[in-house]
Parts: structure tokens; sequence; C-alpha cells
């Protein structure tokens, strides 16, 4: 390669981080992107819908952000001239078995309203869920939160009701996380997201929540155009093999020699990737695991409350199935996107009850790192791994540098490490 050609980069994935990688290099390097599936975005997934003589995008992963904890994402919007709207915040959480329900205005009532009006289950999480995000802040700002969260709920003296109330109910929705997986979580990591927010979480009404108007489809969209990449949709990467002066992408299609690869896939699907990793790169992608959800975008009222008044924004339902208490979450997506219809449009996350099958528009597996304290330990240490190799990485399990180690899993996230991975190729070949 000459000193005025720009080298060959390969970016593996075209989800948010891929994208975020290849948008920081499109003036500086010629782009090929790599995706397996017949789309880009990962989960920036918007399903497009005939209605009414119109089309609805309507998101099934990525749904939400806003500024002060997407700052990057933000900027990126800004730069792209994405339009967005404001969404506004509002949950509602209903037990399908004892028939309770209560939601942002209940949990915002003074406590005599509380102790004269509801009955014991709801005065026992109204009064936890206040002492929690107490003594959850001082905890966080003591560092006595680098535990599991539910060895940090049993110290606290929690009971089952708040944890199944309402600890699990909003941690599946943030995190997209199953049940059993919601204890081993740092506590610090969901406290510090509750302080970032409010009490609501995502149904939160003191954060200027924002949803992509038209889907987030639409970011996508103009981050193609911006980049011009030469794209390979479909073509599944097999592995990458890191040379002295460059590296090697092989496909069904035969092996093509890069200067450089960004390896913007899953934790575990990089692991399975690299032929010969760096001790630092083995070391690392050894400890990535990840959950499988199941959303599916539907038309099927039922897995809402009966009563239509309770609708909210963000939907926490649970049920006992089988003897166990199985949480799930239903996105009104009218009121979630801001759109009219005669038609309810929902998207269920792992939910246990039935849909319609006429009902069902698509269903939709995702993947999702899980959060544990091996994660955000490794987080200290977890940008060393791109230093000084041709192959970088990056996705959704590192954290956004400017929001710290709890940042992780989330859209900002990925988007951050692609960009920090991004920077680092550039500060090597010294541009």
């Amino acid at each position: 390669m000459s000193a005025t050609a720009k080298p060959r980069v390969a970016v593996v994935g075209a989800g948010v981080a891929g994208l975020s990688a290849a948008y920081r290099l499109r003036e500086h390097a010629e782009i090929t992107l790599f995706e397996q599936d017949d789309r880009v975005g990962g989960h920036a997934h918007t399903i497009e819908v005939e209605d009414a003589g119109r089309v609805l995008g309507i998101d099934t992963a990525f749904v939400v952000f806003n500024e002060p904890s997407y700052p990057n994402l933000s900027r990126f919007f800004g730069e792209l001239g994405v339009a967005t709207r404001r969404h506004e915040g509002g949950f509602n959480f209903f037990d399908l078995d004892s028939g309770l329900q209560y939601g942002t205005a209940e949990m915002a009532l003074p406590e005599e309203e509380v102790l004269a009006r509801y009955p014991a289950e709801f005065r026992t999480i109204w009064s936890e869920a206040r002492r929690f995000h107490q003594e959850g802040r001082k905890d966080f700002l003591r560092k006595r939160t680098d535990l599991p969260l539910g060895e940090y709920l049993d110290r606290g003296g929690y009971s089952a009701e708040f944890r199944y109330g309402y600890v699990i109910l909003l941690c599946t929705a943030v995190w997209s996380v199953p049940a059993e997986l919601i204890w081993e979580m740092p506590a610090t990591t969901v406290i510090a997201f509750f302080m970032a927010h409010d009490e609501g979480g995502l149904g939160g009404q003191r954060v200027d929540w924002q949803t992509v108007e038209g889907g987030s489809v639409q970011y996508v969209r103009k981050a193609l155009t911006a980049i011009d990449p030469k794209l390979r949709l479909g073509e599944r990467v097999l592995s990458v093999t890191e040379q002295p002066e460059g590296a090697t992408v092989t496909t069904a299609s035969g092996a093509e020699r890069f200067d450089h690869v960004v390896v913007a896939a899953h934790g575990d699907q990089a692991r399975a990737l690299l032929t010969e990793p760096s001790p630092l790169q083995r070391e690392t992608l050894a400890r990535i695991r990840y959950n499988s959800s199941v959303a599916v975008l539907h038309t099927d009222p039922s897995v809402m409350p009966a009563d239509r008044s309770r609708w909210d924004n963000w939907n926490y339902g649970k049920v006992a199935v089988g003897g166990e208490v199985r949480p799930y979450v239903a996105y009104y997506m009218n009121r979630l996107h801001g759109f009219e219809s005669e038609q309810d449009y929902f998207v269920t996350l792992d939910c246990p009850l039935p849909v319609r099958e006429e009902s069902v528009i698509r269903e939709l597996h995702y993947e999702h790192p899980v959060i544990d304290l091996d994660l955000r330990t490794l987080q200290r240490t977890i940008y060393r791994v791109n230093e000084g190799t041709r192959i970088k990485l990056c996705g959704s399990y590192f954290h956004s540098k400017r929001l710290h180690w709890d940042q992780i899993g989330s859209h900002e996230a990925a988007f951050s490490s692609g960009l920090e991975a991004a920077e680092q190729l550039l500060r090597e070949l010294g541009r």
C-alpha cells in the first residue's frame, strides 16, 4: 500500500457497532461491510407495515434513547439529520393472576394515600421501592454495591413481592435478560441505571426519551448513504486471520485480504471467528456470555390488561406458568412511536402467553450479553484488547467510555465501542 492510498478495512457485522466504526473510518479507508443477514442494522430492526394506506415503521429491539445516557448516539443522529420525536414516558405493572395493577401514577402517590387505598402487596412494593432507590443511591456512592443484585437484595431484607413485582419486571425490559439471570447482575449496574433515569426506568417520565421518526431503520439508511461501503449482505464470515501485514477474511466465496478488520459481532461470535487470537483477545472473549430473547410484533390485545385505560407505553406483566412466576414486557407501539391507528400494535418480549397466530406480524430472535460481575470487572481493561492489532473488536459487551463501566449492553455502548475501535485504528495509522 502506498503512502497516499487509503487502507482497505473490512467491517464484519452491520449492527450499530459496525456502522459506527465504518462511519468514523469512512473518509480514511475503503470500507467493505460484511453482514450475514439480508439487512443492515442489527438491533435497529424496524418492521414496516401497511396501515390504512400508509407505511408505519415499528421498532422491535432498539426503540428509545435520551441524550444524557446516549450522548455519542445522539450526536451521530444530529450529524445525520435523523428526525426524532419525544416519547412520553409511562408504565403499568399488572399481575394476571391476582389482578393487582399499578403504574406511574400509583408509584408517585403520597404514603398516606397508599396506606388508605391499596392492598398490602402494593404497600410493600411501594415502600420498598422508595427504600431501594434511596438506599441504593447512598450505597452506590459509598461503593457498597459491587456484588450480585440478588445478594444485595438479600442483605437489605427485600421481600419477594418487591423482587417479583418491581425489580424483575423493570430489569427484564432494560437489559432483555431472563428472570433467572437478573439476580446475577451487578447491583451497581442496576442502581446506576435508575440513578441516571428515574424510578420508572424505561417508563420514567423525568427523562427526555426520544424515538426515531419512522423507526430506527431511518438512521440506518442515512448512515449507509454517508458511509457508502462495499456492501456484502447475506455473506457470512467464516473466519478472520491476522497476519503481520494485514488480515484475511474468509467466507463461503473464498478468502480476501485486508489491511485491517473490525469485528463488530457478538463476543461469542468473535471468539469463533478469530483463528489466531492474541492472548488478550482470547482471554477477553472467553468471558463473554449471551442469552437469547424472543420478540413478537403482533396485534393480539390478550397480552395486555383487560382494562384498556391501563394500557401504557411500557407494560410489565407477570403470570404463573407451571408453578413458576414468568415476567414479560408488552410494548404498546402506538403510544411508544406516537402514531394514530385503528389497529393496536404490540411488541412482547419473552411472553409466556399464547398469541393468536393470525395476529403475528413477525417473530424475531435477539441475543444480548449477560451482564454479570465478571463482565463488569472486565470493563476495567477491555479496551486494551484493540491495542496494536490488525483486528479490532467492538460490540455491546464493551462499555461507553463517556459513561463508565455500567453502560454495558445498550445501543450507546455498542455505538461507542465501534467509535473507539475506529479511533484506535486511526491513531495507529497516524491519522
